[in-house]
């Protein structure tokens, strides 16, 4: 079959029926130019004629899958950096005034066994929040959540392995701080490259974050900033303490 089509404004043609397609499926033609062919009285829209027709219909899943997909999630390093460390702040506010609480020596504990073993329990504590809450401290005041693919929240096993991880890769264990610094650095680096953090990746969840607003910034900011003073009065008689210590193994600073 010949077919005519009109193209800005000039009448082309005859095209046979496979060229048609052909071009259909190229995505040259829109539909809405007018055609014709001998067994036809006067001109029509091409996507009206019976041979092309089925060209211009696509199903529900055909026109999902010619839909652009969605944008990538942003990574947001800065407010899951300062998220996290809120976190581990105010744990370590709660375990350290603990250890003080209860007669023990801080400093003494810190250079012992309970170095290797204070932070285990963060790690309960952080999948705990994530698998009741979707959220932890932090995260709340950010409008942070940690969900499944599916936007639900997540299972208790899979979110201690994530808290594992984050610990392990993102903290370096708190063992050593020139240690927690090149994990930082790689880790948010991860982040920026992939737009999400590597135990993300592995344990198949999602972040989302639903601000930040200005309001839970500001308030963020003020409940860190109680925070950490808190901490450092709980910390300076190990300062202290520590100073003492170098100042008998260097006699000339006294």
């Amino acid at each position: 079959m010949e077919v005519w089509i009109v193209e800005e404004g000039e009448k082309r043609g005859p095209y046979q029926t496979y060229e048609i397609r052909e071009r259909i499926e190229r995505g040259e033609l829109a539909g809405d130019e007018l055609a014709w062919h001998r067994d036809q009285e006067q001109w029509t829209e091409l996507r009206e004629m019976d041979a092309f027709r089925s060209g211009f219909e696509k199903s529900p899943q055909e026109q999902a899958q010619s839909l652009p997909p969605p944008l990538p999630p942003q990574p947001y390093p800065v407010l899951r950096f300062f998220a996290r460390w809120f976190d581990v702040c105010l744990y370590l506010l709660f375990i350290f005034g603990l250890v003080q609480l209860i007669g023990l020596n801080l400093y003494t504990a810190l250079g012992g066994s309970f170095r290797v073993l204070y932070f285990l329990p963060y790690v309960c504590l952080e999948a705990a929040f994530i698998h009741l809450a979707k959220t932890t401290p932090g995260k709340f005041l950010l409008g942070i959540r940690v969900v499944t693919t599916e936007e639900q929240a997540l299972p208790l096993q899979v979110s201690l392995v994530r808290s594992l991880r984050a610990y392990i890769v993102g903290l370096g264990l708190m063992f050593d701080p020139v240690l927690t610094v090149m994990c930082h650095i790689f880790c948010i680096w991860y982040l920026l490259r992939f737009r999400e953090a590597t135990w993300d990746t592995t344990a198949k969840t999602r972040v989302r974050v639903t601000g930040p607003l200005l309001f839970p910034v500001l308030l963020f900011i003020m409940f860190f900033v109680i925070v950490l003073v808190l901490l450092s009065l709980v910390l300076m008689p190990v300062f202290l303490q520590a100073w003492e210590h170098v100042r008998e193994q260097m006699p000339g600073l006294g």
